[in-house]
């Protein structure tokens, strides 16, 4: 069974089942939810299997970083210390990877100097994020050139949904790169 027959990612209303971070919807349930993201079991295994191909095949690699980034920003909601310095690190690197050009291949180098060197990053209200890619949708990918445009897609998408903040996002990342 493919991802698209399981899920269908534009709920018309909050539903059974679907994902209360991205609205993917599926017809899987249980299994464990993530401790610091707000996600459904069956979103958050789909996201494993990202991670699985993103480590297994180093083609897939190169945009590692913008898939933890955007998953992290679009299920984002937690309200402790670590949650809101985790999904404030991930914007940081979307801002620079979608607004920028930057190679999202810089990402762990790019969160190693942040980190470094951190702004005082404080919670930001987390926009709505149904009707946008998910996880789901980059796990179509056919090949590692498509996978990649589907992440970059998706990663601007979520990017783009955190509009509202991008001004704060943008201070932090003068902030902490001005080192």
């Amino acid at each position: 069974m493919t991802t698209k027959d399981t899920a269908d990612k534009q709920p018309a209303e909050p539903a059974e089942g679907a994902c209360p971070g991205c609205g993917l919807i599926t017809w899987e349930t249980g299994g464990p939810a993530p401790a610091e993201l707000i996600a459904s079991p069956a979103c958050y295994r789909l996201y494993g299997e990202l991670l699985a191909r993103d480590y297994s095949d180093p083609n897939y690699r190169r945009v590692h970083q913008m898939n933890v980034d955007a998953y992290a920003a679009q299920h984002a909601g937690g309200s402790s210390r670590r949650e809101v310095q985790m999904v404030g690190l991930c914007l940081v690197t979307l801002c620079l990877f979608c607004d920028h050009g930057i190679d999202p291949a810089e990402g762990p180098a790019l969160h190693k100097q942040m980190v470094a060197h951190r702004p005082d990053l404080t919670p930001l209200a987390p926009p709505p994020q149904h009707g946008l890619m998910t996880v789901a949708d980059v796990l179509t990918a056919r090949d590692a050139a498509e996978h990649e445009r589907l992440v970059r897609q998706w990663a601007c998408q979520v990017w783009q949904a955190w509009s509202p903040h991008h001004a704060t996002i943008r201070e932090w990342n003068a902030q902490a790169l001005r080192h």
